[in-house]
């Protein structure tokens, strides 16, 4: 039976939360959408980007762990230094994920990299996983 775009988040939620990326940041591990509004945390956010059912189901999940910008002679910059560390730690955590955790085969859909996001005072790290599901 194909797994909805909610459970596949699930799965994913719970990969993360037991990891060791989940120990590295100093937030939650959230679904899209219930990450605290003004958390100034190291949050992960885990999103169903997209999803194809068939008889292995293939799609996208993205995660993008938040990182609060600091104050640079008055100017608010990323803190670079910190998401070079989290991009690192979240590219051994997508490696990591096998087979043999899951029923799931992942590999990163594009290079882990880090976008800003201005309106909050904060970037993101940004992970696409592609993912194909094997039914039991």
């Amino acid at each position: 039976m194909a797994k909805t775009g909610h459970e596949i988040q699930g799965d994913i939620l719970g990969l993360l939360k037991n990891s060791t990326l989940a120990s590295v940041i100093n937030g939650g591990v959230y679904r899209a959408g219930y990450r605290p509004r003004d958390s100034r945390l190291e949050d992960a956010v885990v999103i169903f980007t997209a999803g194809l059912p068939s008889q292995v189901q293939t799609g996208v999940v993205t995660v993008h762990i938040y990182v609060p910008d600091i104050e640079l002679n008055g100017v608010w910059v990323e803190d670079g230094a910190r998401a070079a560390t989290l991009e690192a730690a979240a590219q051994a955590w997508a490696e990591s994920l096998t087979c043999a955790v899951s029923n799931y085969k992942f590999a990163v859909q594009q290079t882990v990299t880090t976008e800003a996001a201005p309106e909050i005072q904060q970037h993101f790290v940004v992970v696409m996983l592609r993912y194909e599901y094997f039914n039991e």
